[in-house]
């Protein structure tokens, strides 16, 4: 296994897309007795570990066996209370993963048990990302039972979803009070508040009643809801940003490339862009649904919409959060290999695996001609 230092900072800022962050559940539940009851891995270390989707260097190469850009390690961190110290790492990808995620369990871990949990960690390594909502989806197809704590989105990206959702909220109380003496933004915020951290709360009764739903019927839609708020942040995120990111793909400079390099590389990049402009359009029929719904809410004070919705919304989730994850792998990717500069010229041969790798994980299927083919 690797050394990984600096844990404490990956924790400490990671996005829910990006890492998965076992240890940190581990502590915030320990006298939560449905996360001992239903753990989402079997292996007691794993469940204390933290799994991220790493951008792989030309140094990780020699460990895994993937032909992607990225890759998913394992972090098992060296003190429970102080991830400062760093933690020892594995790849999922690794081609003795199987040998060395046994060794790391321990020879007391029941072998049934070890196996179990590698087959779900390649089901995990195969999603786009690391969404709670995927994550859900790949545990249900394994039949296990796993507690909802395993599947909150991060402190972080909770943050950025609540001021988010300060807008609906606002419309939604002030239609409520008829605009009547009243601060709507504080109690907007406080509801915001309290249906991403603690959708338990008395207090959110009011809110139950005003769309009519019973109690157990509440809690399940509420949980769609900030599925459907958390994809919309995730949605009005990457708008904003790919637009630049597709501009300097589409006018990338090659070094020194044949006429032929030029025309398959630029039909690829056409074929990558459209796709992503699919993604980006299946998203927004999902998004549109959501608004269409709670916009009848407020206009019509009609809650039968909106109820309709949150009961189905979970449905669509699977199919949102690979959109969504093949969008963000595609402009994390580029980003980071290509960084921000429009002029910078590509060689030729590193071109072929950018595109090629970018395809790949849009599942888009490419042949690259021979004639294209250099000799090794």
């Amino acid at each position: 296994m690797q050394q990984l230092r600096g844990l404490h900072r990956i924790a400490q800022t990671a996005a829910s897309a990006r890492v998965l962050n076992l240890h940190e559940i581990a502590n915030t539940n320990a006298a939560n007795p449905e996360h001992a009851a239903m753990p989402l891995f079997s292996c007691r270390r794993l469940n204390e570990a933290i799994l991220l989707k790493h951008a792989l260097r030309a140094q990780d190469r020699p460990y895994v066996c993937t032909p992607r850009a990225t890759a998913t390690k394992i972090v098992f961190p060296i003190s429970k209370s102080d991830l400062k110290l760093g933690g020892y790492s594995l790849f999922i990808e690794q081609p003795n993963l199987d040998a060395a995620f046994r060794e790391a369990m321990g020879s007391n871990t029941p072998i049934e048990s070890v196996n179990q949990d590698i087959e779900l960690l390649r089901e995990i390594a195969r999603l786009p990302s690391l969404d709670p909502y995927l994550l859900r989806d790949v545990a249900r197809g394994q039949g296990r039972k796993v507690a909802d704590c395993y599947f909150n989105i991060s402190p972080r990206d909770i943050r950025a979803v609540r001021s988010f959702l300060h807008r609906d909220m606002r419309a939604l109380v002030e239609r409520a009070n008829d605009g009547a003496g009243f601060d709507t933004d504080l109690t907007a915020e406080r509801l915001s508040r309290l249906m991403m951290e603690d959708a338990a709360s008395p207090s959110l009764a009011p809110l139950r009643k005003a769309l009519r739903f019973g109690a157990e019927d509440f809690e399940h839609s509420l949980k769609g809801w900030k599925g459907v708020l958390y994809y919309k942040w995730c949605y009005a995120r990457l708008l904003q940003g790919f637009p630049a990111v597709a501009t300097r793909m589409a006018s990338m400079r090659l070094n020194r490339p044949r006429h032929e390099d030029k025309v398959y590389l630029y039909g690829l990049v056409r074929r990558i862009l459209q796709q992503i402009d699919e993604n980006f359009g299946s998203v927004k029929v999902h998004i549109i649904g959501y608004d269409t719904a709670f916009q009848a809410l407020i206009d019509d004070n009609d809650p039968i919409p909106f109820q309709t919705f949150l009961r189905t919304a979970s449905r669509s989730f699977t199919e949102i959060g690979r959109a969504i994850g093949e969008i963000s792998h595609a402009c994390d990717f580029w980003n980071y290999r290509q960084g921000q500069d429009a002029d910078a010229r590509i060689d030729v041969d590193i071109a072929h695996e950018l595109i090629g790798e970018l395809a790949h994980s849009l599942g888009i299927s490419y042949d690259e001609p021979a004639a294209l083919k250099r000799p090794a």
